[in-house]
């Protein structure tokens, strides 16, 4: 991970029933880890860009020639992709799972990989103190623990 100085971020699959899930969480990702500064990021539009003239769908791999035309135009390090399996309510309660990957644009392999699974409950600690009520809050705070793994 040392090595990598600029990394692209593809819009999150969604495969939740939330249609908006992709947008949010994908714009979310983009400014926590902008926030992190833990690497320079490619401009979103242009890997947009990328994806429109390669034809490449939100959510398949990129083969190796992919990769190192990433890597020659955009200069980044490696990609990270993702997906939404769930971002939803429960019972009033927001509830998310989220898994993400960073693959080498060199090598095509995975270099760090991570999931997490969350409801707003989970960050109660005494009498209600501590819940997420918003689907949006609850995001923010797991990208931020995603994230946290990476270092």
């Amino acid at each position: 991970m040392h090595k990598i100085k600029k990394v692209a971020i593809f819009p999150f699959h969604n495969l939740s029933k939330t249609p908006q899930a992709r947008e949010i969480v994908t714009q979310i990702f983009l400014a926590e880890l902008t926030k992190a500064n833990l690497f320079n990021i490619e401009e979103l539009g242009n890997i947009i860009d990328f994806m429109v003239e390669k034809r490449l769908r939100i959510g398949a791999s990129l083969d190796k020639a992919s990769l190192l035309l990433l890597r020659r135009r955009y200069k980044v390090d490696a990609i990270i992709l993702g997906d939404i399996l769930v971002f939803d309510e429960r019972g009033g309660v927001p509830y998310l799972n989220l898994t993400a990957r960073m693959v080498s644009t060199d090598t095509g392999k995975i270099i760090w990989k991570a999931s997490i699974e969350r409801n707003g409950e989970d960050y109660i600690k005494v009498l209600n103190i501590g819940r997420i009520s918003s689907l949006n809050q609850l995001t923010q705070r797991v990208i931020k623990e995603l994230i946290e793994t990476m270092s």
